[in-house]
């Protein structure tokens, strides 16, 4: 194993290098692995572009990536895995242990060890350490990309879980980037009648029609019209606009449902009360997700779900500056950049 790993360092706001990092330390129950691919999530864009999320924050340095695939670097016979496997890692380590976790809410343990949260470093390194119980065996043929898509499909599953949506139900997403993406994905295969999508980006809203849109729009405004002034029942918001939340009150109905997916620029939403109230709005909010890998690797493994679309866009670390550019300004098309700190 090499002295040191190569890693990509937010050092400020919109401030990035490569650094050499000492080996990650063998702790009892971890593993070092060799990082195969991570992705870039709309958390890092903002941990890049704002410095933090709420109390999670950058600081003097940081190495963000928590979407990512590993190649084992010894066995684990435990587990069926050989030394060279190529594996799926759930990115959470919750204690297990507090009021919250034995309630079920390990996604929203406070004690959680986060792999690419502040202050817990990430995979945008070429080596990292950890627990066993993170990984998953994922089936030969799934590629790198699907590897680290795995992980965006499970915050996905996790809002469509918490929505309790119904058989032949016409629904709503605002935002048609990676996350909005596989949870419309997840609802065409589940049979819904018809899921709408909302986007103000041309080639994001063509993305979604290629993957079973009924219909899409660039405002609420035209989809409100549409429907001759009536909404939906269900809308997921996936978006990082801070008017995301009072948009979504706009699309739905009286009586309607919202689970508020994405994470807002400047960490605030606005909306106007008189309207949720007035409509009845139940609103939920979603964040990151419970036990559902092996949920999401059975959904890719059957054909229910394809992800390798979404990866468009790959570099290497040294270009990792110009990915999370490309991602934050939408150019070229983008909608998931895989980093491959290896090559």
């Amino acid at each position: 194993m090499p002295l040191g790993s190569l890693s990509l360092l937010l050092e400020d706001v919109r401030k990035i290098s490569i650094q050499e990092y000492p080996e990650p330390p063998k702790k009892d129950d971890h593993i070092i692995t060799k990082v195969n691919a991570v992705g870039i999530c709309g958390s890092d864009l903002h941990y890049f572009s704002e410095g933090g999320i709420g109390s999670a924050n950058v600081g003097s340095g940081f190495v963000p990536g928590h979407e990512f695939s590993a190649i084992l670097m010894e066995s684990i016979p435990e587990m069926n895995l050989e030394e060279g496997e190529h594996v799926a890692v759930d990115p959470a380590k919750p204690c297990f242990k507090c009021q919250w976790c034995k309630k079920g809410y390990e996604n929203l343990c406070p004690y959680v060890e986060f792999i690419g949260a502040p202050p817990f470093n990430g995979a945008m390194a070429q080596y990292v350490s950890i627990k066993k119980h993170q990984i998953h065996k994922i089936p030969k043929h799934f590629s790198p990309e699907t590897a680290v898509l795995l992980e965006t499909l499970g915050v996905a599953l996790h809002a469509v879980d918490l929505s309790k949506v119904k058989f032949h139900q016409e629904i709503c997403i605002l935002g048609s980037g990676p996350v909005g993406l596989c949870i419309l994905k997840i609802l065409k295969s589940m049979g819904a009648k018809a899921i709408y999508v909302i986007d103000p980006i041309n080639y994001r809203v063509q993305h979604a029609l290629k993957n079973g849109a009924e219909h899409v729009f660039k405002s609420v405004d035209d989809f409100v019209q549409y429907k001759n002034g009536d909404g939906v029942d269900l809308v997921f918001e996936a978006t990082n606009s801070p008017e995301g939340l009072n948009l979504s009150i706009h699309a739905s109905n009286i009586g309607g449902k919202i689970i508020v997916v994405g994470i807002p620029d400047g960490d605030n939403y606005q909306f106007k009360a008189s309207e949720a109230r007035r409509r009845g709005i139940s609103i939920k909010f979603s964040r990151r997700m419970g036990e559902v890998y092996d949920r999401t690797i059975s959904m890719v493994e059957k054909g229910l779900v394809a992800l390798d679309d979404l990866a468009t866009h790959t570099y290497a670390l040294n270009d990792g500056d110009k990915a999370f550019i490309n991602n934050l300004e939408y150019r070229d098309s983008v909608l998931k950049s895989i980093i491959f700190p290896n090559k």
